[in-house]
């Protein structure tokens, strides 16, 4: 029945490789040191408290009692308030149903009316791990009886160490071979890679390709499932042919709980402005399931980030690669607001205080940016940029920025610091919970840095992985603190960060501008001077150092020197090209390293051929250490410009590095303009593809302006599913595209007049 085995040995010492629950039932999984994986279950009730009119509490309590979801009778409490810092009385309950936790804050609340609901809303592994001091990959001993029931749990290493090391784990890798939009019972195959090989299973008999399935997992005995597409495409078709045919998949480990409803459609919600697509979730019992495609910490810090980030949160592995690093940020906020036995609300409690529209103007400003004057030139020598390492984190630790701190009910009245500009009090009888959590992490990301400095190689990759889950995690501390749905966010404390920030980068400015080093351009947390000594080296890098120290004195803050630019180029609005965009611009440094940001070759929707296009042609700019140097480079880059044009008109370039991409926003029905969003949305609809919003398309220009407008664009899948091996594409069209990214990047060093004579010459030529 188990791929792993039940413990066999009273005493085990390995990592706790997964947990998960059936109601009061926790299935842990430990490989051992040979990597050997058991398995051995314990019990867990959870409890939450609940604070209300004695009527509702009765209510709420005789209710949950005659449903018979209790372990114990109700019984009364006191506990710490979150934001009132002070006892409060509190009714607490005991599941011996954890699985109904789920109605108490969406039904329960509206019934029984004005209850203040606690705890509710913690998952049961996290809250058991909470309780037991344990952690995802923590390396444990663990005592059990029959059954095995687990009767002791030791933990054998400081959660707090950075330095900890991980087995190798035993990788599978799965993929399907043309498209994920396109079925496997539509003769897409699926790959597998184990053991430094690569199968194809073919699903036209699936009943074979089921069986074949089952003979590579019990032969490789994965610990770790990596898939593009497995929660959207691959898990659910496969457990849906195994369903259909009746034949059990081997893809858990404990094979008992492998029932599971088949979910194909995703998720999509707005955040931040923009439309964002989820896949639905497909994890496995005893095995990790990690989908590359459905994880944003694994695409910006792979497998260790991962168990970084489920280390410091206590989210199960599987659980924390399918959530956003503000769910990791609130579970790590919530173990902090236990230590000193706070409440944990179940959503936010504290409305924002009223204010005039004076004082929102004076306070709701977000971060501070200069930008450059490029009325004369958009390119500047000599310059180096400064940058605060996390300066709103530090803000929020330096200061004691938390919901529960800023204008708090316990310091009305009493001298205290106060916030610049907002004049907003903080408290000062205890530390916030916000930043409770955060200095840990400031402190092990520095860690990290600095290993990687030291190491190369395996070392040097995990320790970059690392470093880069904790720099997400820190960013979305801030956003969270004025998130809307944020556990532990209030709006006046989300205003506080800016307003410190704000002012720090004021002061910043001011000491350069004192020290002799003139502010060129500025945005949020970085500073860009110009130099009053050449070079980085010698008496430029002295001035910069002391600038720094300087800087740091001032604002309890760290900076340090990104590096000096030996040029870098401010690019202007598309709009008005007097009008600079902060997040716009290249540049070289002296070490002849390019720094590029917000151009063509950064932009995810650009083409491959023109990314890889303005990259070479960057390169040729690279060797350049001067402005003069970077006018006389004119002839070499007309030329490379000329060679890309020509593989263009020549149809040289292979299609599939033409293919732009685009967030689908809507529905197809909801399309009204006849764009290549809803182009290619109907061409996938006709061959039975579905997108919904949130979810990237790719498509090929095929003929921009043809009067049919089916005929202009084509979908990558339709394509594929058409086997069309050299589809023909726009020239016209695609070498504009060529031309726009030639001239984002070179129009300030090109002779007068020269795109102008470029965009004619082709327009001549019918391109």
């Amino acid at each position: 029945m188990l791929s792993g085995s039940m413990l066999l040995r009273p005493c085990l010492t390995g990592i706790l490789f997964d947990i998960y629950h059936l109601e009061d039932i926790l299935y842990l999984w430990i490989l051992d040191q040979e990597g050997h994986a058991h398995l051995v279950t314990d019990t867990f009730y959870p409890v939450i408290y609940a604070h209300g009119s004695k009527n509702s509490i009765k209510k709420l309590s005789d209710r949950l009692t005659t449903l018979g979801v209790l372990k114990d009778p109700p019984f009364a409490a006191s506990k710490l308030h979150f934001y009132q810092n002070r006892m409060i009385d509190v009714t607490a309950y005991r599941f011996a149903r954890p699985s109904f936790l789920r109605t108490i804050h969406k039904k329960l609340y509206a019934l029984f009316g004005r209850i203040d609901i606690y705890h509710s809303d913690i998952e049961v592994p996290t809250n058991y791990m909470y309780e037991k001091r344990i952690f995802p990959t923590a390396r444990i001993r663990v005592h059990a009886g029959p059954g095995p029931h687990l009767e002791k749990i030791e933990l054998l290493e400081d959660s707090d160490d950075p330095s900890y090391r991980l087995p190798s784990f035993r990788i599978m890798k799965m993929r399907m071979k043309v498209s994920h939009r396109i079925s496997l019972s539509a003769g897409n195959s699926l790959l597998i890679e184990a053991n430094g090989e690569e199968v194809e299973l073919s699903a036209s008999d699936p009943a074979r390709f089921l069986s074949r399935l089952n003979e590579i997992l019990d032969r490789a005995d994965p610990d770790v499932i990596l898939s593009a597409y497995g929660d959207q495409i691959i898990m659910p078709e496969i457990f849906s042919l195994a369903q259909k045919h009746g034949v059990e998949p081997h893809l858990d480990r404990d094979r008992v709980r492998t029932l599971r409803k088949i979910y194909t459609k995703g998720t999509s919600y707005m955040t931040y402005g923009s439309i964002v697509f989820r896949a639905p979730s497909y994890p496995l019992f005893g095995r990790w399931h990690i989908d590359s495609c459905n994880s944003f910490v694994f695409k910006e810090s792979r497998l260790d980030g991962i168990v970084e980030l489920a280390r410091l949160s206590k989210l199960p592995v599987q659980r924390l690669a399918r959530s956003s690093t503000g769910t990791a940020m609130t579970s790590i906020q919530t173990q902090a607001a236990f230590g000193p036995g706070y409440l944990v609300p179940w959503q936010k409690s504290h409305l924002e205080e009223k204010k005039t529209a004076l004082e929102l103007l004076n306070i709701d400003k977000g971060g501070l940016v200069f930008e450059p004057d490029i009325r004369e030139s958009c390119v500047f020598e000599q310059v180096a940029q400064l940058d605060f390492s996390q300066m709103y984190p530090s803000i929020m630790v330096n200061h004691n920025i938390s919901p529960e701190t800023v204008l708090c009910d316990c310091c009305r009245g009493i001298e205290t610091p106060r916030v610049p500009e907002a004049n907003y009090h903080i408290c000062v009888k205890r530390r916030g919970v916000v930043p409770t959590a955060l200095a840990p992490i400031l402190a092990r990301r520095k860690y990290y840095k600095n290993i990687k400095k030291q190491t190369t190689g395996d070392e040097q990759e995990r320790a970059e992985a690392r470093q880069s889950s904790l720099k997400w995690l820190l960013v979305t501390s801030f956003g969270y603190l004025g998130y809307r749905n944020a556990k532990f966010g209030r709006l006046e404390s989300h205003e506080a960060v800016t307003a410190f920030g704000r002012d720090k980068l004021l002061n910043a400015a001011k000491i350069a501008e004192d020290s002799g080093c003139p502010v060129l351009h500025a945005i949020t947390d970085c500073l860009f001077v110009r130099m009053q000594s050449a070079g980085a080296d010698g008496a430029g890098k002295t001035d910069l150092e002391n600038l720094c120290s300087r800087i740091y004195y001032s604002a309890g803050v760290e900076i340090a020197v990104e590096g000096v630019f030996s040029w870098i180029v401010f690019l202007p609005s598309r709009a008005d090209e007097k009008i600079p965009v902060a997040n716009r611009y290249f540049g070289r440094y002296e070490n002849g390293v390019l720094k590029v940001r917000g151009i063509a070759a950064r932009r995810k929707d650009s083409p491959t051929f023109i990314q890889n296009s303005q990259k070479e042609l960057l390169s040729i700019m690279q060797t350049a250490s001067t402005s003069f140097h970077l006018r006389s480079l004119h002839p070499r880059m007309d030329a490379a410009f000329h060679s890309m044009k020509k593989k263009i008109e020549r149809r040289e370039v292979v299609w599939q590095d033409l293919l732009l991409r685009r967030t689908i926003s809507r529905n197809l029905e909801d399309y009204t303009a006849s764009g290549p969003s809803l182009l290619s949305l109907q061409q996938l609809a006709s061959g039975n593809i579905r997108v919904q919003p949130g979810e990237k398309i790719r498509y090929l220009i095929t003929s921009q302006g043809h009067a049919d407008k089916s005929r202009r664009y084509l979908a990558e899948e339709i394509a594929l599913m058409q086997k069309q091996t050299n589809p023909q594409y726009d020239v016209k069209a695609y070498t504009k595209l060529l031309r726009e990214a030639y001239r984002e990047i070179w129009e300030c060093f090109a002779p007068a007049g020269y795109f102008a004579m470029l965009e004619d010459g082709q327009r001549r030529l019918g391109l």
